[in-house]
């Protein structure tokens, strides 16, 4: 039984590394039998831990763990999800969820928050763009993927949860209760200050591209000037959103955004496919949040842009692209298979985008979009008016 049980984990683990692999006919008989080494050794250790681990463990439990452990191994954004998993992530991505309302990430092995999202009770409770999430109601953080920590974050409106996080310039481990609710997602704000149109898209979903079209062709009626465009705090989303929102601004046939994945071939560009909407200038507002899907349009604008500024700090950073790939248990992959290119060439992953004017914000408090104490804002004002007298 046992005997029968080893040569099928082989046959599977030969399988999926010849087809993940993309193994070819052309490929030398010395690196075949290099996988099969491999094989062989992770057999060896798991023949020992189940003759002498202290405990009796699953075999299931075994391999479940060595794949947790191959997809962590290989950037922050690939994992290993078991079916419970798998379902989390298909969670995600719906409109309306219950839990915190903040976007993490795998950064140097801890969990990090990439944005909070506005208006909810992470951001209301004083989470920030980088914070290192150490504990989650007491028990560490260490070892678990972005979807274990988003199911423990997630829960029923009204139940508490406390994290200890660690923050850039705070000697000591800040503990943050957060009561859940309901979170929805408008993903487009707007407002006219001063003969200036000012738009907050907080995410990138499927109506995103359709209500910025509806509050720019507002604008356009009323004679607005030029564009506030803020990205702060915007975790990402949809790749066809952003695609949608960035050919509202760009002229017809200029290049938005590339994918290059591992084989040349492996490329994928994207072009503005329409006549622009809005054709006055724009500034951008972007900070340590704005990542993603956020981060393909601020390129896009900046490479292709005349009238176009860009006021803030450095975005977070994430420039890759990943595919969710089902295995035969219910079970999945999610794997990354390829990075975002800005029209400039410059790989997004891990570096960001800088703005041409950097302003910091205080990093102890909360500061409402467009407050007094908004001094991004300000500056971004500033900065419109400079651009629309050049061309008024």
């Amino acid at each position: 039984m046992k005997k029968r049980f080893f040569l099928s984990i082989i046959g599977l683990l030969s399988l999926a590394i010849i087809i993940g692999g993309d193994v070819r006919v052309s490929q030398s008989r010395k690196n075949e039998e290099e996988i099969y080494r491999n094989i062989e050794l992770f057999i060896d250790a798991i023949k020992i831990i189940k003759k002498d681990y202290v405990k009796e463990v699953k075999d299931k439990d075994l391999i479940y763990g060595a794949l947790k452990g191959m997809l962590m191994s290989l950037d922050p954004y690939s994992a290993f999800l078991e079916p419970e998993l798998k379902k989390e992530l298909q969670i995600e991505t719906k409109g309306e969820f219950e839990g915190v309302g903040m976007e993490i990430t795998l950064k140097d092995g801890i969990i990090t928050v990439v944005s909070p999202i506005e208006d909810t009770p992470a951001w209301r409770a004083g989470v920030k763009a980088g914070d290192k999430i150490i504990e989650i109601d007491g028990k560490s953080t260490k070892g678990l993927t972005t979807l274990e920590a988003a199911k423990r974050l997630r829960g029923k409106k009204g139940t508490k949860v406390t994290i200890s996080i660690m923050r850039e310039g705070c000697p000591k481990l800040i503990k943050i209760t957060i009561v859940r609710d309901v979170i929805k997602i408008k993903s487009v704000k707007k407002k006219i200050i001063d003969g200036i149109g000012y738009v907050r898209i907080t995410g990138f979903q499927e109506r995103t591209a359709e209500e910025l079209e509806k509050a720019l062709i507002e604008f356009n009626k009323k004679k607005v000037s030029g564009l506030i465009l803020d990205l702060r705090n915007n975790p990402g989303g949809l790749l066809s959103a952003a695609i949608e929102v960035s050919e509202l601004f760009l002229p017809k046939g200029k290049l938005i955004v590339y994918t290059q994945g591992r084989r040349e071939e492996d490329k994928t560009v994207f072009y503005s496919k329409k006549n622009p909407l809005w054709k006055k200038p724009v500034v951008i507002l972007a900070n340590g949040g704005t990542a993603s899907a956020s981060e393909i349009v601020f390129g896009a604008l900046k490479n292709n842009l005349e009238f176009f500024e860009s006021v803030g700090t450095k975005t977070f950073g994430k420039g890759s692209v990943q595919n969710l790939i089902p295995l035969r248990d219910g079970s999945a992959l999610k794997l990354t298979i390829a990075h975002y290119y800005t029209p400039a060439g410059v790989c997004i992953e891990g570096k960001g985008i800088e703005p041409d004017i950097k302003v910091e914000l205080p990093k102890d408090k909360v500061i409402l979009p467009m407050s007094e104490e908004d001094t991004q804002f300000k500056r971004a004002m500033e900065e419109i008016k400079k651009l629309t007298g050049k061309i008024g």
